[in-house]
């Protein structure tokens, strides 16, 4: 038997003495394994985790020990704490965006945790950030400078935080579904890296995720939660071939569509003629754009009411930029018609009247969803905009009938996002999207941070909602899985171009260009690895 490394014991957390989101956790992690923690989004995985490095709000009560070298974590001060987080034991977050640095380059971020841990010089850290950018799948943004996160997709922000979390080589890297903004293509280059680092360093991981093909490729063993508690937990070929609870065999049944689409109308909602987005790289001491990178180069397409068009892609290829830009909120050259009529030149109040059809779900929910702002208040946000005139039991009404249509209680109404998981958080961004009931609704990543079922119940959601109201959707993803459930047609993008476009279950069937099938055969691989 292995030594353990991390121990949670009858680990209890609650917010502002409510329920307790986690309770009676008992669980160990062993040197140099990946354990895999598994669950619903709501189940208590990355609560759990948070609390090892005391991360979690002042106002939390933690009842409990988490043991890591003999000591409890729960029991040491800030100082001594601050010599461990980062440095024996590191973190990759589930929302990079909001856990980096937006004033300072991704290359001063990683930088200064290796200077602050370890007995390097400048010349020999910024060496060593060259290395991890490169190893992560990096290297072009060592060139720009500067590179700062908001320059950079999601998938990119994510590869980021990952050469930050090892860079201090740690006994323990609690990676926080480190790989769902990721496209499968180098969601399979980290995996590798992960595992090659894990047995050259010694090191044990702590893997929370959803997806449970990454479970049966990279875990050792598994922990189930469900609602706060450990339900079943084991070697990952035990949990795999024969789970004791219904729950689990749940998690690792196959979903399936629960709605048939409706015939789609021959009205053009959405087109978009040869749109380009470019940002600038460089600018003078007079703030002249030197250069120039563009990440959209003239794209062009229609989505039909009732119809989902998707786009797919790995990540940095343009796709969240092409959304932006369709939105008019990140400049872009090239036409846009919104149900015949341009929307390039509309300003103020006329752009206002549009966007009241026109929503977004974003990828990153923690960081559009304002933390000052309770459920209530974001959901009803766009009403309040375009309905004035409601009272506010009627907004209140639609507010609820929102929430439940994401499956989520009325009873959090008055609580704050950072009181939320991931997945939850996005249920609650989907439900503010939804509830003006938009014509036309940009869906980028929106399930990105859900497990399968939950992202399953979501799409269908979705198109039962699309069938109701006959909304076009554009929706942007990496999951090529997700893409074949729910989309109608489809665009591939590689480096700002569309390289194939047709029906879905075209491209599925006979891809035509290289990229495409490339990234067919990386999502639909056949890994049997089962750790024993």
């Amino acid at each position: 038997m292995k030594k353990k490394i991390l121990e949670f014991q009858n680990l209890s957390i609650s917010f502002q003495e409510k329920t307790k989101v986690v309770n009676d956790v008992n669980f160990s992690l062993h040197e140099n394994e990946t354990l895999a923690l598994i669950g619903e989004s709501g189940s208590g995985k990355s609560v759990s985790a948070l609390a090892t490095m005391k991360l979690l709000p002042n106002d939390v009560k933690i009842e409990g020990s988490i043991f890591f070298e003999n000591k409890n974590l729960l029991s040491l001060e800030e100082i001594e704490i601050q010599k461990i987080r980062g440095n024996k034991v590191s973190f990759i977050f589930q929302e990079p965006m909001t856990s980096l640095n937006p004033l300072q380059t991704i290359q001063k971020q990683i930088k200064e945790s290796i200077i602050l841990h370890q007995n390097l010089n400048k010349i020999d850290a910024s060496e060593k950030v060259s290395w991890l950018l490169e190893m992560v799948g990096l290297s072009k943004i060592h060139h720009h400078n500067p590179s700062y996160p908001h320059q950079l997709s999601g998938g990119q922000r994510q590869r980021a935080m990952i050469a930050m979390a090892l860079s201090n080589n740690p006994k323990i890297l609690i990676a926080d579904e480190p790989t769902t903004s990721l496209d499968v293509s180098v969601e399979n280059k980290i995996l590798n890296l992960l595992d090659d680092l894990k047995n050259q360093l010694n090191m044990s991981i702590l893997f929370i995720t959803h997806d449970l093909n990454v479970v049966k490729r990279v875990a050792n063993n598994v922990v189930v939660m469900q609602k706060g508690k450990v339900v079943e937990k084991g070697s990952t070929q035990d949990i795999v071939n024969n789970p004791k609870k219904n729950y689990t065999r749940k998690l690792f049944s196959e979903p399936k569509k629960s709605y048939f689409k409706k015939n789609k109308s021959n009205k053009t909602i959405i087109e978009v003629n040869n749109i380009s987005v470019n940002y600038a790289l460089r600018t003078s001491i007079f703030k002249r754009v030197k250069q120039k990178y563009s990440a959209v180069k003239d794209v062009s397409f229609k989505i039909k009411a009732g119809e989902t068009l998707g786009i797919v892609g790995e990540s940095g290829s343009g796709k969240s930029s092409l959304g932006l830009g369709v939105l008019r909120l990140i400049n872009s050259e090239g036409e846009i018609f919104f149900e015949n009529k341009s929307i390039r030149n509309l300003r103020g109040k006329e752009l206002v009247k549009i966007r009241k059809n026109i929503q977004i779900v974003f990828q990153d929910p923690y960081g559009s969803l304002s933390p000052r702002m309770c459920v209530s208040d974001i959901v009803a946000e766009g009403l309040n905009e375009h309905f004035p005139h409601l009272s506010k039991i009627e907004i209140m009404s639609q507010v609820k009938e929102s929430l439940s249509n994401v499956e989520l209680p009325i009873d959090i109404l008055s609580r704050y996002p950072h009181e939320f998981s991931g997945g939850q958080r996005q249920r609650i961004a989907i439900a503010r999207a939804l509830i003006l009931k938009p014509k036309f609704l940009i869906l980028d990543e929106p399930t990105s941070a859900l497990d399968r079922t939950i992202q399953i119940q979501i799409l269908n959601l979705l198109a039962k909602l699309q069938n109701k109201y006959n909304m076009a959707y554009l929706f942007i993803s990496h999951d090529l899985r997700l893409m074949k459930f729910f989309t109608d047609k489809l665009l591939v993008m590689y480096q700002g171009r569309i390289v194939e476009e047709g029906l879905t279950k075209n491209i599925f069937k006979n891809p035509k260009n290289k990229y495409s099938k490339l990234l067919l055969e990386s999502a639909f691989i056949k890994n049997s690895k089962v750790y024993t």
